[in-house]
């Protein structure tokens, strides 16, 4: 099955991931004239292009090591595994020609996701001078801009899509494996209680929680493909934590 992106990210994944692999692609390219392997110009591919352009306003990122590269077919985009000890593996799509391990560099990244189906779309890659990244060892392995207020992802989830921000509400996606998927509530319920917040309402396949006048809401996912448990923080504490 082919990965798709979700309506409104086309032109931030022209703009973004575009100027990514070209500027990887170029580096790579130059190697092949040079003494040294690919992975010996890697790491200044990454920081290059992680030096051409801005992120955008909300972003998701993932960071781990990659692997399982499968390319792409004239039916299917290319897919590989994002991994980090403690997560299960994310796997990714990526809709671009080139070829993953041209994009993608060997060790530990940071990728920017854009939501998709049925898997997360590569949408950039972002350097350590960028915000958003992870360091290597540092949990949980995944951020988002805007950040849930007064909550901490657990590392056995990661953000897979930019946040939807909207005047009252901002929701995030939120992957934690296949299994903690199918009860989002089980496994984000005792880290909201870990980080001071009080649960004030369930829902059919909801809960809701208050800490310092502000509330977070945990929905389950549907478990359609592309479908993620999600996290909705309110501009202000509304019914039933009222």
């Amino acid at each position: 099955m082919d990965a798709s992106p979700s309506r409104g990210t086309v032109g931030r994944l022209k703009g973004f991931a575009t100027a990514t692999v070209f500027a990887i692609a170029a580096t790579s390219c130059a190697s092949a004239v040079n003494t040294g392997p690919i992975q010996s110009v890697q790491p200044t591919a990454a920081n290059t292009a992680a030096a051409t352009f801005s992120l955008p306003a909300a972003f998701a990122a993932v960071c781990g090591t990659t692997s399982d590269g499968v390319a792409r077919t004239t039916s299917t985009n290319a897919t590989f595994l994002v991994n980090s000890p403690g997560r299960s593996p994310l796997k990714i799509a990526s809709t671009g020609n080139a070829p993953i391990d041209a994009m993608v560099p060997s060790g530990y990244v940071c990728l920017l996701l854009e939501a998709g189906v049925p898997f997360p779309i590569f949408a950039g890659l972002i350097g350590p001078q960028m915000p958003g990244y992870v360091a290597e060892g540092t949990v949980p392995a995944s951020s988002a801009r805007p950040a849930p207020t007064g909550f901490t992802l657990p590392q056995v989830c990661a953000f897979v899509a930019p946040p939807v921000v909207g005047t009252d509400t901002t929701v995030w996606a939120v992957d934690c494996g296949a299994q903690a998927n199918r009860d989002a509530r089980g496994t984000l319920g005792p880290a909201l209680t870990q980080q001071g917040w009080t649960a004030c309402g369930v829902g059919l396949g909801s809960m809701s929680s208050k800490k310092n006048g502000v509330m977070l809401g945990v929905q389950e996912s549907t478990l359609a493909p592309g479908d993620y448990p999600r996290l909705t923080q309110f501009a202000r504490v509304i019914s039933p934590c009222s």
